[in-house]
């Protein structure tokens, strides 16, 4: 089959969604189909810097148009971008060879329009992998209310999209339930776990890591919060709890990564005082073990009311590199849920600084516990989740497709 996807960021763009479609478009390339990847030369943190326009990358197609580039740090120039994409996008897509099936992540948000625009054009079929709930995460992160006319209208997209998909991606359990609710057809929902991008994360001893020498860490404990700094993580518990920790509990926190949370972060740790915390650049994938590694506690955090409207990327990183976890977010979200069942993680509501502080002092403590509960994380990651399983069930309800047509 040939097979198009769509989505504003693709690898080597550090944006989570970008590499793990990525793996999924590698992996129906070397299946034997024509695959085309549609995004934009722009990177996800703006700026001048521009991917290839077009290039062959083992047996992918990709194909970037020339969105405009000005980055998540302010909403006009965030809108700017998804304006100048949607309309790019649209017109190489009905230019470019027919494409049997159209697979549309979320990003930006309702872009599976150019799908519909497809299956209605050149007949082309339609399937969503739903990063994001729109726009349920606008109400979410306080940007439009509930019961408005701009929420009335984009729940009508979302369920128009929805009626047009044949296969809908979910992130979890927790997600699925929302999109039944939003009017999503049941039969059409296939909850597929995400995994760390490539495979490319396993345990690794904290002394071997090289960001921890770099950052000249010997025998401190680090609280590590590693992935894009941005509006659906809460984060001001975990900088309240470390400003509440003794000054010789030995504990360092490490910030890595970018987005629209990292100045006010960096101005809470000043008004408190915390010398203790440290923010540092995102890592390339490359990278990542190394950088997981440094962390001997990792932290991941969701905003209340965001339950199965977003599911955390760090979460599958932290089992994936064997590490405890510290979770702040709600209590009935994917990930607490998760980290629950596997005793890998110590869940805390948004706001419980007290508790926060609390799980920290007795992880720092226990070196046995830490230890315990990173195995417990890196054997749950091994027996529910991992690129191999993920993408298997995407490509199976895909492949189906051709096995109806004919």
């Amino acid at each position: 089959m040939r097979i198009l996807l769509l989505n504003q960021y693709y690898r080597p763009d550090l944006a989570a969604t970008g590499q793990l479609l990525a793996d999924l478009a590698e992996d129906l390339a070397r299946r034997g189909h024509e695959t085309y990847v549609l995004c934009s030369c722009r990177t996800y943190d703006g700026g001048a810097a521009c991917h290839a326009s077009r290039e062959a990358v083992r047996g992918v197609n990709v194909i970037r148009v020339s969105a405009s580039g000005f980055g998540r740090r302010c909403h006009v120039g965030r809108f700017i971008d998804y304006l100048s994409f949607y309309l790019l996008a649209a017109w190489r897509a009905l230019w470019m060879p027919r494409p049997d099936v159209c697979i549309s992540l979320s990003t930006p948000p309702f872009i599976g329009l150019v799908g519909v625009l497809l299956k209605l054009l050149r007949g082309s079929r339609l399937a969503l992998w739903t990063m994001d709930l729109y726009p349920e995460v606008l109400v979410a992160y306080g940007m439009i209310l509930p019961r408005s006319i701009v929420y009335r209208v984009l729940s009508m997209i979302s369920r128009l999209l929805y009626s047009q998909a044949f296969a809908i991606f979910s992130l979890g359990e927790v997600m699925t339930d929302r999109l039944i609710k939003a009017g999503a057809d049941p039969a059409r929902i296939t909850t597929v776990h995400n995994w760390v991008p490539g495979e490319s994360v396993r345990p690794k001893p904290r002394e071997s890591s090289a960001m921890r020498k770099t950052l000249e860490l010997r025998d401190e404990v680090t609280l590590l919060y590693s992935g894009n700094l941005g509006l659906g993580h809460e984060l001001d518990t975990a900088v309240r709890a470390a400003g509440m920790m003794d000054g010789g509990s030995g504990l360092r926190v490490l910030f890595v990564g970018n987005g629209t949370m990292r100045e006010p972060l960096q101005q809470l740790a000043a008004e408190l005082s915390i010398g203790s915390i440290s923010f540092h650049p995102p890592q390339p994938l490359e990278n990542l073990a190394d950088s997981l590694a440094a962390g001997d506690i990792h932290l991941v955090a969701q905003r209340p009311g965001t339950e199965g409207v977003i599911v955390p990327s760090k979460l599958y990183d932290s089992l994936a590199a064997g590490r405890p976890a510290l979770f702040i977010g709600p209590e009935d979200c994917e990930a607490a849920r998760i980290f629950r069942e596997s005793q890998s993680g110590m869940v805390v509501r948004p706001g419980d600084a007290d508790g926060a502080a609390e799980v920290l002092r007795t992880l720092v403590q226990n070196a046995g516990l830490r230890a315990a509960m990173g195995r417990k994380a890196r054997a749950y990651y091994e027996g529910r989740f991992g690129r191999k399983r993920s993408v298997a069930m995407i490509i199976s309800v895909i492949e189906k497709q051709r096995k109806m047509k004919g």
